[in-house]
């Protein structure tokens, strides 16, 4: 809940926070240098992990840290964006870019007397966002320069976070080499972001099949009781992967995998993980197949590509998936065209970062006022750093980019299907978010239960189909799934669009009919209907069990 009102923020406060790890250690002497840097001038400077808990805190003015206290901007408390609004620490976390944000900026009437500049700390090879350096003032003293001042901090802390990784790399290059010694296979390690193979293993696999074997390893850093899998590769092939967690004290260093063709197929026990043709997609149907070939032969050229499609048809994890496959070390930006209120400044932001893609989201909702402006600072950039590349998704209404300017800068345009065109990939769709989304569970789906969730017409697509899962999860937190664990949609076909009213009738009028094992006379009883209205209303909506 975002609080409104002047008065202070109730916010959520953690008592015992975790100042070994590695972050804190990291930046708590650049807090200090930096501290003693800004001596005399009134200005408090604060790091919060990549949750927006603040986690320590840095004041030069006994004045300023009073007032800080007051609004509960000090070690413990949360700060972000979802909590309390706009504000300089949750809103970089929520962009991933440095913010100021000035006194009446702010969304919270209780912090309109502060100026706060938010930058975040990158993992400087995953390039996923791990804290961020804050630096507070009060309003009437505030200084543009601030967020420069955050800027710089946060890149020492991710030099210090760089040189702190290695000696977890070398505890894993000791590992790694020990497996290369120990069996003739191939051996891949992950650690500190960086993956390596050994000469069997750089001759095993074809580059995208490697790509998808190092997106998985990341995910195999995370705990699990799992030792062996088998993995279907992009290119129709199965591999057996030996997973060997290397540990560095509590803190995970790195992932040994030993790798090998099995010489027959697994038995039923084998535990099977998803197939993306990307990293973080899967499908292997003709339509999706296509739409990631032509997509991962344009990143090969850097080719400015429109991906064009409905919503939660997958276009921003294809984005997400081809810069995975072109460069899976370096960091990508997204920076969403609606709403508009400062694209320009977050594009420009995105722009200046290391992020070697940028994906500019839903381009189609861009203000026109604003299309030019946006255009000119695309071409500006792709004049000055050409081996960028940019993409951009879009809705299927191709009038709303006819007079674009900024459409002018993209070289073609990919159409990215919907799910009911391509409904032979719900499985494996299933498959991977089940791995996703419950890890540590065998949530197989029934063939009865699979042949409902084909069947469906998927008006939300993938991101509909997501929702049904977890839906599905939480109504039957253990053992098998079956078709009355779906969400009522799934069983009704409507012939139209139908209001909020019509759509929750007809879940109620489903619930009833599973409930009463598909006895029409005990439901239209249970729901006080007569019978030739639930008939009625049956053929209407489309309701099938």
């Amino acid at each position: 809940m975002v609080p409104d009102g002047s008065s202070p923020p109730r916010l959520q406060f953690v008592e015992d926070l975790d100042l070994r790890r590695r972050l804190v250690q990291c930046a708590s002497p650049i807090l200090d240098r930096l501290h003693d840097d800004l001596s005399g001038m009134s200005l408090s400077v604060a790091l919060t992990d990549e949750h927006a808990q603040v986690m320590l805190r840095r004041d030069n003015d006994p004045v300023l840290a009073a007032k800080l206290d007051s609004v509960y901007f000090a070690p413990g408390f949360n700060y972000s964006e979802e909590l309390i609004g706009t504000n300089g620490v949750g809103t970089a976390l929520e962009t991933g870019m440095a913010v100021y944000v000035d006194g009446r900026e702010h969304f919270h009437e209780a912090i309109h007397d502060f100026t706060c500049a938010g930058a975040p700390i990158h993992n400087p090879i995953l390039g996923r966002v791990e804290g961020l350096i804050d630096i507070s003032g009060l309003a009437r003293e505030a200084n543009p320069l601030m967020r420069q001042l955050a800027l710089g901090a946060a890149r020492d802390v991710e030099s210090a976070l760089r040189s702190t990784g290695s000696a977890k790399q070398q505890l894993v290059l000791g590992e790694f080499l020990a497996a290369c010694r120990r069996r003739q296979v191939a051996v891949y390690s992950l650690s500190c972001g960086v993956f390596m193979s050994n000469t069997i293993g750089s001759r095993l696999l074809d580059p995208i099949d490697e790509a998808f074997l190092r997106e998985e390893a990341h995910s195999l850093l995370g705990p699990s009781r799992i030792t062996q899998l088998a993995l279907h590769l992009p290119s129709g092939g199965t591999i057996t992967v030996k997973r060997n967690i290397i540990e560095d004290g509590a803190e995970v260093a790195g992932v040994i995998l030993e790798v090998e063709r099995p010489p027959h197929p697994r038995s039923s026990t084998t535990h099977h993980r998803s197939l993306p043709a990307l990293p973080g997609s899967t499908g292997s149907s003709p339509q999706w197949t296509r739409c990631s070939r032509e997509l991962i032969s344009l990143a090969s050229t850097d080719a400015n590509t429109i991906l064009r499609g409905e919503g939660g048809s997958g276009r921003l994890t294809l984005a997400r998936g081809a810069h995975l496959y072109k460069n899976p070390q370096a960091p990508i930006a997204v920076v969403d065209c609606n709403p508009t209120e400062s694209v320009e400044e977050r594009l420009r932001n995105a722009l200046d970062s290391a992020a070697t893609t940028v994906v500019l989201r839903d381009i189609d909702l861009l203000d026109a006022r604003l299309d030019q402006a946006v255009s000119d600072v695309v071409s500006a950039d792709q004049r000055s750093y050409p081996a960028r590349w940019i993409v951009a998704t879009s809705s299927t209404d191709g009038d709303r980019l006819l007079h674009s300017a900024l459409a002018r800068n993209f070289t073609t345009t990919i159409d990215v299907p919907a799910l009911r065109h391509h409904p032979g990939d719900v499985p494996a769709i299933i498959r991977m978010c089940l791995g996703q989304l419950a890890p540590h569970r065998d949530a197989d789906i029934p063939d009865d239960v699979l042949r409902v969730l084909k069947k469906y017409h998927w008006p939300g697509n993938i991101t509909e189909l997501v929702d049904t899962l977890k839906h599905a999860l939480r109504a039957k937190p253990a053992g098998v799934i079956t078709a009355v664990d779906l969400p009522p949609a799934l069983s009704s076909a409507p012939r139209r669009t139908m209001t909020a009213m019509e759509s929750a009738e007809r879940d109620a009028i489903v619930v009833a009919l599973r409930e009463c094992g598909g006895n029409r006379v005990a439901a239209a009883k249970s729901l006080g209907i007569a019978r030739s209205s639930l008939y009625r209303k049956i053929d209407t909506f489309g309701i099938h069990l």
